[in-house]
């Protein structure tokens, strides 16, 4: 699955830093549900400074991993 964020360098720079990505989800599935993001690119807006991190992401169920 394709999955991109939006927002300036710092807020970017806490998502791109990590391997793992934890999701809360509704309420009638698991509470939370942990993503491996790999092939991540970071795209920069020509003329404002908002960037957009496009990354896949797979379910992962390795929870004694540690980031």
């Amino acid at each position: 699955m394709k999955i991109c964020f939006h927002g300036t360098a710092d807020e970017i720079s806490l998502v791109a830093g990590r391997p793992l990505l934890v999701l809360l989800t509704a309420r009638d599935l698991p509470r939370m549900r942990v993503f491996e993001l790999y092939h991540s690119r970071i795209h920069v807006h020509p003329r404002l400074e908002h960037y957009r991190l496009c990354a896949l992401i797979t379910e992962t169920t390795d929870e004694g991993r540690t980031a």
